[in-house]
């Protein structure tokens, strides 16, 4: 019989509530919260934006700030689901594209040539795995911005396939100064709002973050009387080997990513129709971009065709903005909080159809609906593409 891989804890920590706790992030997200404000944590004043999702109120070094963000997400989420870490063989699986960036840009800026330990991709892996005793399967993973997406992915079928009962999986970065002058010069930042699949959009924000899910075989879960969010029912990862910064723009990679998740979910293409059904609603990669949506449109369409018109989709980055590889991690919890509470967290900004981005983009108000399958997409740099799919647990 197939392993089935639950959620039975989840851990935010973004800009809409600066880590005030899981409720409190679902309730702004709902509301409709724009959280992008100007940029404190260094002068912009030479860039064209000014403008990204900012989290307040951790004080400290750069140096540590990924490691707090890290911190505070993994101990939320493992203090949810009621788990001591230490007790057994759990594994840890982060997602990350900047990983100590900041520490590397004091190095940078101070002129020392040796990087402080907190600067490496693995660094946050080995922190967690350390402090919290964690002996498990660890990994860190980047992927560009489908990194979060991607630690939940590998995470899951390290449970699916018998190498560990549980994992801790997400992703977290952090805004820096070396990314926010490398995006303007692709001219890819807003100078205004974030937009997503609105005609006039004009460029996404850069935001922090982080999340993760605490991740459990379903028996393992049920023996120990766990809450369960609901069930990882797919997942696939696919490349456009297209482009370094530009994605696909027929959305192939992306829709073939969905179409191997939708499959492994036993989600088929129903007799004498010729289109995938099953999905109640889409969380989008949705950048605020002119790219990025007209061709994540296009991919939803190519996978879905006809009925692609009747599933809601929505972007959550127009209110948190761009959280590099905490952006899919945190809309993974997005999705499960959904299923739970059977509301779709709306797309904000939205103001004028575009042609290209025909979709029902839930503008401006969260919207009630029962939702009992929920798919999260995350498109990347160098052609990274990822499809997971949630389900409720029956």
């Amino acid at each position: 019989m197939k392993r089935q891989v639950v959620v039975t804890g989840i851990g935010v920590i973004s800009p809409l509530e600066s880590g005030k706790g899981l409720e409190t992030f679902w309730k702004e997200l709902l509301k409709g919260k724009d959280a992008i404000k100007k940029v404190k944590s260094f002068d912009t004043g030479k860039y064209d934006c000014q403008i990204a999702g900012e989290i307040e109120g951790f004080k400290g070094s750069n140096v540590d700030r990924w490691f707090r963000f890290l911190d505070a997400a993994f101990g939320s989420a493992v203090e949810d689901a009621g788990l001591d870490t230490s007790a057994g063989g759990f594994g840890l699986c982060i997602g990350t594209v900047l990983g100590g960036i900041l520490a590397g840009e004091e190095a940078w800026k101070s002129g020392r040539q040796a990087l402080h330990e907190n600067y490496h991709l693995y660094s946050g892996t080995q922190f967690l795995a350390e402090k919290y005793m964690m002996k498990g399967p660890t990994a860190t993973i980047s992927t560009a911005c489908a990194s979060g997406t991607d630690a939940i992915g590998i995470a899951y079928r390290d449970i699916l396939w018998g190498k560990a009962d549980a994992m801790i999986a997400g992703g977290a970065d952090t805004l820096c100064e070396f990314a926010f002058a490398g995006f303007n010069s692709l001219k890819a930042l807003t100078k205004s709002k974030v937009r997503p699949f609105d005609k006039n959009r004009d460029g996404l924000a850069l935001a922090e973050g982080a999340a993760f899910l605490v991740l459990e075989e379903l028996n393992t879960a049920k023996k120990r009387g766990a809450k369960i969010y609901g069930k990882i029912s797919g997942y696939a990862s696919r490349a456009d080997a297209n482009h370094l910064t530009g994605p696909d723009k027929e959305g192939k990679g992306l829709a073939s990513a969905m179409i191997a998740a939708l499959k492994e979910a036993n989600i088929s293409k129903p007799a004498p129709e010729c289109f995938y059904r099953g999905v109640d609603y889409i969380n989008a990669h949705g950048t605020g971009t002119a790219y990025n949506d007209t061709m994540e449109t296009k991919a939803i369409k190519l996978v879905f065709e006809k009925s692609a018109y009747n599933i809601p989709v929505s972007s959550i980055k127009s209110m948190i903005g761009h959280s590099f590889g905490a952006g899919g991690a945190i809309e993974a919890a997005a999705c499960l909080l959904s299923i739970r509470d059977g509301i779709i967290p709306p797309t904000i900004n939205y103001q004028t159809k575009d042609l290209g981005c025909d979709l029902d983009y839930v503008p401006n108000t969260a919207r009630k609906t029962e939702i009992k399958t929920a798919l999260s997409l995350s498109a990347g740099f160098g052609g990274q593409n990822s499809a997971i799919l949630f389900e409720i647990i029956d």
